[in-house]
């Protein structure tokens, strides 16, 4: 009686989906795609910003997504690696003395100085210490070849393995 009662469920919900895939007035109208991309980008436009470097001519930031992005796009060069989560901590370089400007010095110093926090997934049976110092390296040259700054700290934690 149930799988009889879920069956006509099951048929009736067929029914009205296909009529709904054919059905011109639920079809979206044109541009509705690149209306909700504009949106979801002006969301990622909001993050929070970085500051790569200030002169008198202005300013030059990057946004944590942007950042983010690097970072996982730098962990897809590495077999048995899926990025998941990365969050981004930006401490500011330790204070001049008498308001001078620390680039001046010429120091490494000079600029943020990023904790990159990771998560990843890493595939079953790999040697997780090597591919992750592996991964480190990678970010490491990344970073600086993308964005001109380096980070200080990078924090991977292996969170899952999955299956190859």
């Amino acid at each position: 009686m149930a799988r009889t009662s879920l069956q006509r469920l099951s048929e009736a919900t067929r029914s009205l989906r296909e009529q709904d895939l054919n059905d011109p007035a639920l079809k979206p109208r044109p541009g509705i795609t690149n209306a909700i991309m504009d949106v979801a980008r002006a969301e990622i436009r909001r993050s929070k910003r970085i500051i790569l470097g200030s002169t008198e001519e202005g300013t030059t930031e990057i946004s944590e997504q942007a950042l983010s992005a690097l970072i996982r796009l730098a962990a897809t060069a590495i077999p048995g690696v899926h990025s998941r989560r990365c969050h981004i901590e930006v401490r500011s370089s330790d204070p001049s003395p008498a308001g001078e400007d620390p680039r001046s010095r010429g120091t490494a110093d000079a600029g943020p100085h990023l904790i990159i926090n990771l998560r990843v997934a890493a595939a079953a049976g790999i040697d997780i210490p090597r591919t992750v110092q592996t991964l480190r390296q990678e970010i490491s040259s990344a970073i600086p070849a993308g964005a001109g700054i380096r980070a200080e700290i990078i924090n991977i934690t292996v969170e899952d393995l999955y299956d190859v």
